[in-house]
């Protein structure tokens, strides 16, 4: 296919300055310096600078003062020294292609002297670390984050740099750019130690293996899972002193990624997926924050999720993710200039990425991109942009060097310390659709197992594609606007354009404000002067839903996800829970009232049949009296009426004195400080009453004919709490 080339086409229009495209070189990729290399391609001498790897009988003697107040040997438990034939070779193995993995480490927490470099693999990495002494002391606590006891296992991740002391350093180690670490950090108990160093003083022993690589291929599972799964064997052990397995480990390891490291295999580590879903419609927030090169730092615990969202974050710029090479210090500026793309091969991903001026350029100079920060690296917060992740809230509480957004991702919160910088990244109508579009995409299949979820729709790759389409939207409608106001200015009619031309139609549904300040930020300067004035040939510059919002939708968004953002189950789960427990008790007691009265009545009735059985037999074995005085029964039976009356008057007054002690409970809280109310029911056959002062006590109540208040035979006791 031939190439697209617009400047042959364009460069007598008014309407385009193709001056800042250079003559002289045309599409020279070596000279652009991106990082989108391939990672797969071979080695041009595979067999070269081998010989110092395979000997892992050899080790480097240090300097005493390597590791100040350290009894242990520094870096190494091994004594020998490094070879003449190893050196030599280390000195002329730099013209070949850096190696993917550095090294591996193993960093021990001394109680005596705080974390330390205990053991580190090839000799390259040994001599790297030995020169730089800032990368030493800092090393151990990149990998050995705060909190790091809290868990059984935690993954972090970091970016350190190799800065030569000035001397000729055998190392295959790259100086002056990003190197990447990852670190699976584990605890033992010291009395299950085979091997008990004398420096172990406190019941537990805690320790981190490192893998250092010159690209993020840890993000990749083969790498992260093999390093879990050798971090479990090294501490299954129980002898830190065997590294045998950390050798092997880094020579597999090195072979295992060869083929398996490029781009796509780097996004397998992230999930956006998890990010859309933790953050739901801010996410465009925080990615809108990243593009104005903001201050934006995230806090919480485990430290491995609070990585993985910030690279998942960085992964939503297209081609980022493999372009940190500036990334760790603000110090590295190795881009300052790129060069325009003259040509275009549009079924080539990579060329089109290139030719609209991706990746952008956020972390540069007076910038950095630091997955986790220790305190020992608070000094760096001092530039002018930065995205981190901490665990320790000293950092989070620097006035000197204020955040412009705090997200907790424990609380899932976003603290903005300028209110002007929350509007500025305020999402438009158009936004608020696009990510609501986003967000149920997700939740739709997010309860569901991995295999029973839609192919392509929802998965990382589909989310990746339509904020690469939001990206580039954006970008091709601030060339567009240009062009129309260029157009404007010179009063030159653009044919098929509705509307007055300018600014305001095509930038709003992204946001002019943002825009607007997007313009002010080193990044666009960068991107402008690489990409072409005609960028809107190749990508439309539309809003991916411009057109599909209208007032009263928009506000249904913005209601529903306020809603959603009070977190109302949360909120309110306990006022529930407290009052589904009052209820729940509530009831209980009223059917336990309920049955108590009905066993009480049945008993006192049953007591009345045997006494009425009584009297009749004892009436049929003597004579009557021959008196004018009414038969028992007849007396008694308007007695019983006008008991059971008055029995189930005080059944009904007990039942509204039992809500309306309820009801003063729930409102006053008395269930909480006072004395719960005690019920109590007489078993069938019971036949005693007593009377008790108070709501505990049981007032007898007279079923008989007698009048005197000393009969007790027909008595009844009312329930108790039933009130006087």
């Amino acid at each position: 296919m031939s190439s697209y080339s617009p400047v042959d086409k364009r460069t007598s229009s008014p309407l385009f300055d193709f001056s800042a495209a250079p003559k002289d070189n045309i599409h020279n990729d070596a000279e652009e310096f991106l990082d989108n290399v391939d990672l797969d391609a071979p080695s041009p001498n595979p067999a070269k600078d081998q010989s110092w790897r395979e000997s892992s009988s050899s080790s480097i003697s240090y300097p005493s003062s390597s590791i100040a107040g350290s009894s242990r040997p520094p870096l190494s438990t091994k004594s020998s020294a490094v070879s003449s034939t190893t050196i030599s070779t280390l000195l002329t193995g730099g013209d070949g292609p850096t190696p993917l993995v550095l090294g591996v480490a193993v960093v021990d927490f001394n109680h005596l002297i705080g974390p330390t470099v205990e053991f580190s693999y090839p000799p390259s990495l040994q001599l790297a670390i030995q020169d730089d002494e800032d990368w030493m002391r800092l090393l151990p606590f990149l990998a050995l984050p705060d909190g790091a006891h809290l868990s059984e296992e935690d993954y972090s991740y970091f970016h350190c740099t190799y800065s030569p002391s000035g001397g000729q350093v055998p190392t295959d180690v790259p100086s002056n750019q990003t190197l990447f670490g990852i670190s699976c950090n584990r605890q033992l108990a010291s009395s299950e130690l085979t091997r008990r160093p004398s420096d172990v003083t406190r019941s537990m022993v805690q320790k981190a293996v490192v893998v250092i690589a010159s690209q993020p291929v840890f993000l990749t599972r083969r790498c992260s899972d093999k390093l879990g799964v050798v971090t479990r064997a090294y501490f299954a052990q129980r002898d830190f002193t065997q590294t045998e397995i950390l050798e092997d480990f880094y020579t597999s390891l090195e072979s295992s990624l060869e083929g398996k490291s490029n781009e796509g295999a780097i996004y397998i580590g992230t999930s956006l997926r998890d990010l859309v879903h933790k953050f739901r419609h801010r996410t465009l927030t925080l990615l809108k924050l990243l593009m104005l090169q903001k201050r934006v730092m995230l806090y919480g615990y485990p430290v491995e999720k609070l990585c993985t969202y910030q690279y998942s974050l960085v992964s939503l710029i297209p081609g980022l993710l493999m372009s940190l090479r500036d990334s760790g210090s603000p110090d590295l500026d190795a881009k300052k200039t790129r060069v325009r793309p003259t040509s275009l091969r549009t079924s080539d991903r990579s060329s089109l990425l290139r030719y609209m001026g991706l990746p952008l350029q956020v972390f540069g100079k007076d910038s950095f991109f630091q997955p986790y920060m220790p305190l020992q690296q608070i000094h760096m917060l001092q530039a002018k942009s930065w995205l981190v992740g901490t665990t320790n809230q000293i950092v989070t509480q620097q006035k000197d060097c204020k955040y412009d957004l705090l997200v907790n991702i424990d609380t899932n919160t976003f603290e903005f310390s300028d209110p002007k910088i929350e509007r500025l990244v305020t999402l438009t109508p158009a936004d608020r659709k696009w990510m609501d579009d986003v967000v149920r995409t997700v939740e739709e299949s997010w309860s569901l197992p991995e295999g029973e979820r839609p192919g392509f729709k929802g998965s990382d790759d589909d989310l990746r594609s339509r904020f690469e389409e939001y990206i580039c939207g954006a970008l091709s409608s601030i060339k567009y606007a240009e062009f129309l106001t260029k157009a404007k200015r010179q009063d030159i009619s653009i044919v098929g354009v509705g509307g007055p031309a300018g600014d305001g139609p095509i930038i709003s549904p992204f946001s002019e404000n943002w825009i607007a300040s997007f313009k002010g930020t080193p990044a666009y300067e960068i991107w402008n002067g690489c990409t072409d004035p005609a960028l809107f040939d190749i990508c439309e510059p539309r809003h991916p839903c411009e057109g599909k919002v209208n007032a009263v939708s928009d506000l249904g968004l913005r209601l529903a996800e306020g809603f959603h953002d009070l977190h109302l189950d949360q909120q309110l789960g306990p006022t529930r829970d407290a009052l589904s427990s009052a209820f729940a008790a509530g009831s209980s007691s009223l059917f336990k009232a309920f049955d108590g009265v009905r066993s009480e009545v049945n008993t006192r009735l049953q007591q009345r049949e045997d006494a009425q059985a009584q009297q009749k037999t004892n009436k049929g074995t003597s004579t009557p009296p021959t008196s004018s005085i009414p038969p028992p029964g007849a007396g008694q039976g308007a007695k019983q009426i006008e008991d059971i009356k008055a029995t189930l008057g005080g059944i009904g007054s007990g039942i509204g004195s039992f809500f309306g002690s309820r009801i003063s409970t729930l409102r006053g809280g008395g269930a909480a400080n006072g004395a719960p109310t005690t019920t109590a029911t007489q078993s069938a056959g019971q036949t005693t009453s007593k009377e008790e002062g108070g709501g505990k006590g049981l007032r007898p109540m007279s079923l008989m004919g007698s009048g005197t208040p000393s009969s007790s035979s027909g008595s009844i006791s009312r329930l108790g709490g039933w009130g006087k």
